[in-house]
């Protein structure tokens, strides 16, 4: 197990770096000088000599390969940059907006389960009736909904028309509690939507055929309850494809983080990286994207190893 950990480990590595390079390569791509833009924000730098100056500072006279190296150089090294925009180290601000992120993706997840799986089991234990078709409906809806879309709806919704919620902005839960949940309710909603979608429909799906399994006839001929048959029997072989496909729906929870935080004005990883992007603010969009895939290749090793523990046929001794 360990020299299997070891291997996706190393296939992990050589993948953030070669989505690196590409990070690296299309940041400069982009349209505009980022200088340029910095100074455009910040009419202090307007100054040609200052430009010059800038340019010199961050490295953008030299070679492409040569501004790669000495930037994962200081990368690995902790060193990410200082922001073009703000002066701000690169660093710091990934690491102040960091919990913020962390617990709009807690919170999707918490919507994510509480709403997918008992979606997909209800919809099983009434299979081929109306309630069946309606949870599907309904989880094919969630898959397919638009993430700004919903984000709108809701808070016209909530916001607008009830009065209840706040439309955007965010409260440290350590300033204010209840204020920080009124927060974050809406747009951790619309992040776990789209995962409780696919959650449901894979339960549903997974579960279907689990139970047309021989042990599981067995089961039934013992006299066990359908609900027992399901909970006990069939939910641990029947997560083994749902383990996948949370592996694939953490990107599109990533991937929707950078539209709800900019639709919900919350100052966290996916707003700044947005905001750097319109910016041309290199330093901040290489190193947002980097950890991002950081982040998804993490998930995706984890469910490598839930997978793992799930399904004994697949352990590596």
């Amino acid at each position: 197990m360990k020299r299997y950990v070891a291997s996706r480990l190393l296939y992990s590595l050589i993948i953030l770096f070669l989505v690196s390079i590409l990070i690296f390569a299309l940041a400069r791509l982009m349209p505009g000088d980022p200088i340029q833009a910095a100074a455009m924000i910040n009419m202090d730098l307007a100054d040609k000599e200052i430009i010059e100056d800038l340019r010199i500072q961050f490295g953008l006279d030299q070679p492409v390969y040569i501004q790669y190296v000495v930037w994962l150089k200081d990368f690995i090294r902790g060193e990410w940059g200082t922001s073009l925009g703000s002066g701000e180290q690169v660093y710091n601000m990934f690491m102040r907006r960091l919990p913020i992120t962390l617990e709009l993706f807690a919170g999707s997840v918490f919507w994510s389960f509480i709403i997918g799986f008992p979606l997909g089991v209800i919809a099983v234990l009434k299979r081929n009736s109306w309630i069946d078709a309606l949870l599907t409906s309904t989880a094919i809806i969630g898959v397919s909904i638009p993430v700004f879309w919903e984000g709108i709806v809701l808070i016209y919704l909530f916001a607008v028309i009830l009065h209840v919620l706040p439309p955007a902005g965010y409260v440290p839960f350590s300033e204010d509690p209840w204020g920080n949940l009124r927060c974050i309710v809406m747009p951790t909603f619309v992040m776990g939507t789209h995962g409780a979608g696919l959650l449901a429909r894979y339960i549903r799906s997974s579960l279907l055929e689990v139970l047309s399994q021989d042990f599981i006839r067995t089961a039934r001929a013992k006299g066990l309850r359908e609900s027992a048959v399901l909970l006990t029997h069939a939910a641990k072989p029947a997560m083994i494809p749902v383990v996948t496909i949370i592996g694939l729906a953490w990107s599109y929870v990533v991937a929707g983080a950078f539209l709800v935080e900019y639709i919900f004005a919350i100052p966290g990883l996916g707003r700044m990286g947005v905001n750097a992007i319109f910016a041309r603010d290199f330093p901040v969009i290489q190193a947002t994207l980097v950890m991002v895939t950081a982040n998804i290749l993490l998930v995706n090793l984890l469910v490598d190893l839930i997978y793992g523990y799930l399904d004994p046929r697949v352990r590596i001794n």
